[in-house]
């Protein structure tokens, strides 16, 4: 399975990263750091799923989401370290 990671924060970019490259059947397929860079990656390599981080600079993971959806859609789980603060924005 090819995973990519969309995420603003190195810290939490390297702890998906190493969770990632431990199966043996997992591979990292991109990193994004921003939204706009996640819709573009998307269009350019499509992975089997997007660990998608809600809040992120230049465009958020919601409307990126919506983007990749329309254009190159693949599975994607929403990754926050607050749930109950932005649940509201995701549902």
């Amino acid at each position: 399975m090819r995973i990519a990671i969309a995420n603003d924060m190195f810290m939490a970019v390297e702890v998906l990263r190493r969770a990632v490259v431990k199966i043996p059947d997992y591979k990292l397929a991109w990193v994004a750091y921003d939204g706009a860079e996640a819709v573009s990656k998307c269009a350019a390599d499509t992975p089997d799923l997007i660990l998608m981080d809600v809040l992120m600079p230049s465009m958020d993971g919601v409307e990126a989401t919506r983007h990749i959806m329309r254009q190159s859609p693949c599975a994607i789980v929403m990754v926050t370290a607050s749930v109950n603060r932005y649940a509201a924005k995701v549902f």
